[in-house]
């Protein structure tokens, strides 16, 4: 009877804990349609000084860079179901965020929050080189010939998960890879807002080939 009240009770406490730290969270994420608009300054930023002619960047600036339409976490898991995706998210990040040393843990819960949801990215970008969204059927049949074909003077492509804000749209958090046909890379991303600027912070590769 006693190990029942003791069970009971932890489960009491527990609810109230995860329950707590909800409440938490909410009061600090931020404003929703702030955050929708802030994530294409935060990709533009990111995209813009790539396009440099090296090896494993997005082209030389003349091709045209492609990027996956609807957010995800891995183009290696696309043909797995949304649990396996999610799950894999959250194991590799708790995997890679103590590679970057200023990620808190509270935009860890919000990146985990906001990709329960995968959205579609729109034509907001504020690129100097030219890009264009790929379909998710344009993206299954990466790198095949019909991909190619459809896009004859890519570099590839680019994918992005949904991007973590924190409350004051200061730092911005998200998990993107370049895939390249026979080579590719795959990382974590933090990025800050410096005199209205965003700026890569830190990365955390997870794979490279």
């Amino acid at each position: 009877m006693k190990s029942f009240r003791a069970l009971r009770l932890l489960l009491i406490v527990s609810s109230l804990g995860v329950l707590g730290a909800l409440v938490v969270h909410l009061g600090l994420r931020p404003n929703p349609w702030l955050a929708d608009n802030e994530q294409y300054a935060v990709l533009s930023a990111y995209i813009e000084p790539n396009p440099t002619g090296y090896s494993h960047d997005l082209g030389n600036g003349d091709d045209v860079i492609v990027i996956a339409a609807r957010t995800g976490f891995s183009k290696v898991m696309i043909s797995s179901n949304k649990f396996q995706q999610y799950r894999s998210l959250v194991l590799s990040t708790c995997h890679s965020k103590p590679m970057i040393h200023k990620l808190g843990w509270s935009l860890v819960f919000e990146f985990w929050v906001a990709n329960l949801r995968d959205i579609t990215i729109e034509r907001k970008l504020r690129l100097r080189a030219r890009y264009e969204l790929a379909t998710d059927e344009e993206m299954r049949s990466f790198p095949s010939a019909a991909f190619l074909e459809h896009f004859p003077s890519s570099y590839g492509a680019i994918t992005f998960s949904r991007i973590a804000f924190n409350r004051d749209l200061t730092e911005a958090f998200f998990y993107t890879e370049h895939l390249c046909g026979l080579c590719g890379a795959g990382k974590f991303v933090h990025m800050r807002k410096l005199g209205g600027k965003w700026v890569v912070d830190d990365t955390a590769l997870t794979w490279v080939s």
